[in-house]
């Protein structure tokens, strides 16, 4: 499985990630050494000759080499073609990875409606679990190496408890010339059926429910032998890795310091440079080598032994002995007080977490307004008889600002009334309403802020 190392990059600090470039196993060091060691020796043997045995004739000529070798690198769209290629089949090795196969849910299902505690019960649960895992194990052989080494045979499946004697005689005697994944299926849903008839699951709801877990199960696992019986097209991988090679091999000549060359280097004899370059890029394509077929034997591929061990005594254990072991109902701790999180006490002065809630949610009414008129939108004030509403603002919707901060935000919806214009064409409407609604300093009338009626009041909104 996939090199874990997420409890080394928990917290984000300017040296995690480097803790991670003095590891081996999956690590870009283990994936490119060996070509890197065979390039470093394909370089020097180049140097080698243009240095020591080349006369000076011939060095020009080398020189001339050089320099169109370099001055054409980008013919090779490495950035491009490595992109798409490792986006790809990175989205394939997560889809694998999704639908590879888990017990869980066939396992709880099958606590659930099938009940009983008489030994017919417990064979029909952990049968159903043992079918439906049979069939992971069938596929994994054909699928993954590790899995193949493990049960080489079909006899070696039934030693190891996957299948009865009787089931296995049964097994044999189909014979056709496809796979016989569907057989333990058929074995398993026919235990649902035959438990429902006998008592044991209660609805013909319950069964379908459980029914289609079990199929769940078996599509996800169907699309994992489609995904090997077609591969990405070998054209596509191909051109990609012939393409970083061939390009690194052209380096071998192109990155040479060599005298007289139109662009002037120093001489370091090492290429530094181009080494940095080289466990980039070879190491941006061992990405997708490494996934491109995650059933191998790779540091990053499926623990597909793990994962049969895990389903298997994970089912069993939720059928069997996690099978009827509820706890006494009783009163929590909460039931006549107010619930209060507990920390550890090294936890518990630590900085608060923040709540997560709106973006606008802190907004609130300024001080200035004690209430909203509600009135229809001019198109629909004749379609009802609902003419306004009047809405007290309570202390706490409004903001603890001062009106300060609202004048320094003119554009807010919330302060429109501070902020409308006082034109010419309003006064009418402005002197109409004083002369409706008389006022004090210290007490304004309300006003609807609608294009029929403004208003420069910041009372109301």
């Amino acid at each position: 499985m996939t090199v874990s190392y997420n409890q080394s990059i928990s917290t984000s600090r300017p040296w995690t990630f480097v803790g991670l470039f003095f590891r081996w196993r999956g690590s870009v060091w283990k994936a490119v050494w060996m070509q890197y060691v065979a390039w470093l020796g394909l370089y020097f043997a180049v140097s080698a000759i243009y240095r020591f045995l080349l006369n000076p004739v011939q060095r020009v000529f080398f020189v001339s080499i050089v320099d169109y070798a370099n001055s054409r690198m980008t013919y090779i769209p490495l950035d491009l073609m490595l992109g798409f290629f490792v986006a790809g089949v990175l989205r394939r090795f997560w889809y694998l990875y999704n639908i590879i196969g888990w017990m869980d849910n066939i396992a709880l299902m099958t606590a659930l409606y099938i009940r009983g505690t008489s030994e017919k019960a417990r064979q029909y649960r952990r049968n159903i679990v043992r079918y439906s895992q049979l069939t992971q194990v069938l596929i994994f052989r054909d699928l993954s190496m590790k899995a193949r080494k493990r049960f080489p045979t079909l006899d070696t499946v039934a030693a190891a408890g996957f299948m009865m004697p009787h089931e296995k005689e049964n097994f044999d005697q189909i014979q056709y010339n496809y796979n016989k994944y569907f057989l333990p299926f058929n074995w398993a849903w026919a235990l649902i059926y035959n438990a429902r008839l006998e008592g044991f699951i209660e609805s013909d709801y319950y069964v379908t429910v459980l029914s289609e877990e079990v199929r769940k199960f078996r599509t996800d696992l169907a699309w994992l032998c489609n995904y090997d019986w077609v591969p990405l097209p070998m054209i596509y991988p191909t051109i990609v890795c012939l393409a970083v090679h061939i390009y690194f091999l052209v380096c071998v000549v192109a990155r040479q310091y060599v005298e007289g060359s139109k662009n002037e280097m120093i001489d370091l004899v090492f290429p530094f440079m181009t080494s940095i370059q080289f466990v980039l890029y070879m190491g941006w394509l061992k990405v997708a080598e490494g996934l491109l077929n995650p059933w191998g034997e790779d540091d990053d591929d499926f623990e597909t032994n793990m994962l049969i061990d895990r389903n298997f005594a994970m089912g069993l254990k939720i059928v069997d002995d996690g099978y009827g072991r509820t706890p006494e109902l009783r009163k929590d701790d909460f039931w006549d007080d107010d619930w209060v999180p507990l920390y550890s006490e090294a936890s518990a002065h630590e900085k608060r977490y923040h709540r997560r809630e709106g973006s606008l949610a802190h907004i609130k009414l300024p001080r200035s307004v004690s209430q909203v008129r509600m009135v229809p939108r001019n198109t629909e004030r004749r379609s009802s008889s609902v003419k306004e509403r009047i809405v007290k603002i309570k202390p706490e919707e409004m903001s603890k600002k001062s009106s300060l901060t609202d004048m320094l935000r003119p554009s807010s919806l919330l302060n429109m009334s501070k902020n409308l214009s006082q034109g010419n064409d309003l006064e009418g409407t402005g002197k109409r309403d004083m002369a409706t609604s008389p006022t004090t300093p210290q007490e304004y009338p309300l006003h609807t802020l609608s294009p029929e009626t403004p208003t420069d009041r910041r009372s109301d909104v």
